[in-house]
């Protein structure tokens, strides 16, 4: 079965001052997996963040991403549009910003749609700061239970 990590928005808009970006930039570039399958936010003048929450960040597209992928999705949600793009017969590690949100919102997609998944919660953060980290860890822990992973487990991807 294919090892593939799925980068969740991990891009420098998303950069927090505790130092979680370049750590988790570090696992992407350091990690030994089948394939790497990023996403990546956009925003637009007629999005839902707009209208309900007056976010109007990346409005002028994104920055180009810092690591290296194999393929690419930019999403306008907290989720994806169409998660038919991502094999079925794959095991996927998910990272990425923002912990209670698009992360979180990520996976439980694939929980879902019946996909063999875990999230990796050290590799995860939000840029809001380790506040609003732990209550989407503590929402990731209550509704995916053993899919949730700390502290070294699959440390570093990799083939089996």
């Amino acid at each position: 079965m294919n090892k593939i990590l799925l980068a969740v928005d991990v891009q420098p808009e998303f950069a927090d001052k505790d130092g979680h970006y370049g750590r988790i930039l570090d696992f992407i570039k350091n990690s030994r997996y089948d394939e790497i399958v990023a996403t990546q936010c956009v925003n637009s003048p007629n999005s839902a963040w707009v209208k309900y929450q007056n976010w109007t960040n990346l409005m002028d597209g994104a920055k180009p991403l810092e690591f290296d992928y194999d393929r690419k999705y930019e999403k306008k949600g907290y989720g994806m549009d169409d998660y038919s793009v991502l094999k079925k017969d794959a095991h996927y590690d998910i990272i990425g910003f923002n912990t209670g949100a698009c992360v979180l919102k990520v996976a439980l997609d694939l929980f879902d749609r019946g996909y063999d998944f875990n999230v990796l919660a050290d590799y995860c953060y939000s840029d809001s700061g380790a506040d609003h980290h732990k209550k989407g860890l503590w929402t990731l822990n209550n509704l995916l239970g053993n899919a949730v992973l700390r502290s070294g487990a699959r440390e570093q991807g990799g083939k089996s």
